[in-house]
């Protein structure tokens, strides 16, 4: 095996310890609710968009069928976090939103979100980090980090 072979057996070996450690706890508090690693992701997508999602959004970018995406949205509409909405140019298709409250406490369950797996770089200093975010740009990964940084 070449040295190139073996440092990128390494590199993904480590890159998937640090990704488990930042997600070692399976559920997120979100208020009185613990949301399991799925619900917090179609949250910060929905998030993110900044507007209403459809179910085969929230399917392609969780990689699962419409019929598991229609269960996560299950949950978090009993919870009150998120909407149904008809899409008004396709009646045979929904449409997902925030609830106005869970718009309201998402900074703060971002801010808990971000200091947890913030845990996972602590020994990186503030170059360490950028050069560590330029390296990671460099890579043709979709969907890795899909909570990307909002530029307003």
């Amino acid at each position: 095996m070449d040295k190139r072979q073996e440092l990128l057996e390494e590199l993904v070996e480590k890159f998937t310890q640090s990704a488990h450690s930042m997600h070692a706890n399976q559920s997120f508090p979100f208020g009185k609710f613990l949301l399991g690693k799925q619900q917090m992701m179609i949250l910060f997508f929905i998030f993110e968009k900044k507007d209403t999602v459809s179910v085969k959004e929230l399917a392609s970018f969780l990689r699962v069928t419409p019929g598991a995406i229609t269960q996560f949205i299950d949950a978090l509409v009993d919870k009150k976090l998120v909407k149904r909405e008809e899409n008004v140019l396709d009646r045979r298709s929904v449409n997902i939103k925030l609830t106005p409250n869970t718009e309201k406490q998402f900074n703060e369950f971002r801010k808990g979100y971000l200091i947890n797996a913030g845990k996972s770089f602590i020994n990186l200093n503030e170059t360490e980090l950028k050069q560590f975010i330029k390296l990671l740009d460099k890579l043709k990964i979709e969907n890795i980090f899909p909570f990307k940084k909002n530029s307003d």
